[in-house]
């Protein structure tokens, strides 16, 4: 009778631990999969969020390709996604104009005024430096350099925005406008901590 009960007890022990087992990986695959759009209309509540978001891939940086930007309906709807520190490689130039799967942690920015005064500090430091001769080891200016990508400035809704100061005018602008109308005093843009990728079928 003990020799029974002691192995019921043990069945239910091991029970108990195989569904602890199966909830935990059926968690692990319950991410969510959502469009560009989606996730960029839903960010705010997303954000700490692990999403596969699926889009395709209009442009890589042309720094080693650490940042993936996908595009959703519209060319003015993207989202960046960075591919350090947590995929720990870079986005391979194959996966330029195809769809991908991209698998990741929903990351918020926030530029406030202290971020543009740094900007700016950073900016007045390397032209004074003259940086131009280290970053023309990449092609670009110093200006260039500090102003960042064209698709990246899209991605903040500064497409048209070439010149360094006019970005910081524009902050400065947006902020104050977010401030009088929501209270609150910084930009938030949101982003991709990439994990892993897919290619999918175009």
């Amino acid at each position: 009778m003990k020799k029974l009960s002691l192995f019921a007890l043990f069945a239910l022990l091991c029970l108990g631990l195989a569904s602890c087992g199966g909830s935990s990986s059926s968690d692990s695959g319950s991410d969510k999969t959502v469009s560009v759009d989606r996730l960029m209309a839903d960010a705010a509540s997303m954000v700490g969020d692990t999403v596969t978001v699926e889009g395709v891939c209009s442009h890589l940086c042309k720094h080693g390709g650490r940042k993936a930007f996908l595009v959703g309906s519209a060319d003015s709807v993207m989202v960046r996604c960075e591919a350090y520190p947590l995929m720990g490689e870079p986005f391979p130039k194959s996966t330029i104009r195809h769809p991908l799967a991209v698998r990741g942690v929903v990351r918020e920015e926030r530029i406030d005024e202290e971020t543009v005064r740094k900007m700016e500090t950073q900016y007045a430091e390397a032209m004074k430096a003259q940086a131009d001769s280290v970053a023309a080891t990449a092609g670009e200016s110093a200006a260039e350099h500090e102003n960042g990508c064209s698709t990246e400035r899209a991605a903040k809704g500064q497409k048209d925005i070439t010149s360094f100061e006019g970005r910081m005018a524009d902050y400065r602008a947006k902020i104050a406008a977010r401030e009088a109308k929501e209270g609150k005093a910084y930009l938030s843009f949101y982003y991709l901590d990439a994990i892993s990728y897919e290619i999918l079928p175009d």
